[in-house]
């Protein structure tokens, strides 16, 4: 099945490749023209944590993949297929794809066109400019976008202030902002399942996890 799902993945990149030739060229400039935050931001003044922390739990091959993590497609296909659970797909480039240049439609039409900006978007940026649109453009919840808006409605402070703890309870926000930006212990949950998987990665020590885990994290909630 992981096979079969795989090759299927391959070949809708040959049709996408057709489908969508005519896209315009998804540059930095083009792509911060979409941008929808109110207080963007630069990657320089966005700590190095939440950068992990998004990193770690939302597409831990950012950094290997080209817009496109076939195998992680593959898995979803298989679990959604056999589970009455669903799994993501995604990367940070077909987040960001959904966010700004398509829709939330599930259709596979929707999903092939955010594959191909995703690849698109590889062609034309690196990866430090992919990231600060990405965490400029993520849904935190009451109303914000963007990790700047995010830590001063949560935290009131600037994105560039916050510590281990804040970063990783600002990632798992946009999971499920509904739920995680009005419920503390789920969101402490969430945060420290975060945590987990960067000190797994190699991000945090095991020693920062642990003591990290311990600590409480304050958030605004109301």
């Amino acid at each position: 099945m992981l096979i079969i799902s795989f090759l299927g993945a391959i070949a809708g990149n040959a049709l996408m490749n057709v489908m969508f030739r005519n896209t315009p060229e998804l540059t930095y400039s083009y792509m911060r023209d979409k941008s929808i935050s109110s207080e963007y931001v630069s990657i320089s003044k966005i700590p190095v944590n939440l950068q992990n922390a998004i990193v770690s739990i939302e597409d831990e091959r950012f950094y290997d993949n080209k817009g496109v993590d076939y195998m992680a497609l593959a898995r979803s296909i298989i679990h959604n297929a056999f589970s009455k659970s669903t799994q993501g797909g995604s990367t940070l480039e077909m987040q960001l794809s959904k966010n700004l240049l398509t829709t939330t439609d599930q259709t596979i039409k929707r999903k092939l066109k955010d594959m191909y900006n995703a690849k698109q978007m590889n062609k034309h940026m690196n990866k430090r400019e992919i990231l600060e649109l990405y965490l400029n453009n993520i849904y935190l919840g009451k109303s914000s976008y963007g990790v700047e808006k995010g830590a001063k409605i949560y935290f009131d402070k600037n994105v560039s202030e916050l510590n281990l703890g804040e970063c990783a309870l600002l990632a798992g926000i946009t999971n499920n902002p509904g739920l995680y930006s009005t419920d503390y212990e789920a969101a402490k949950k969430r945060r420290d399942i975060i945590l987990y998987k960067m000190q797994e990665l190699g991000y945090i020590t095991k020693d920062e996890y642990e003591a990290t885990k311990k600590q409480e994290t304050p958030m605004n909630i109301k």
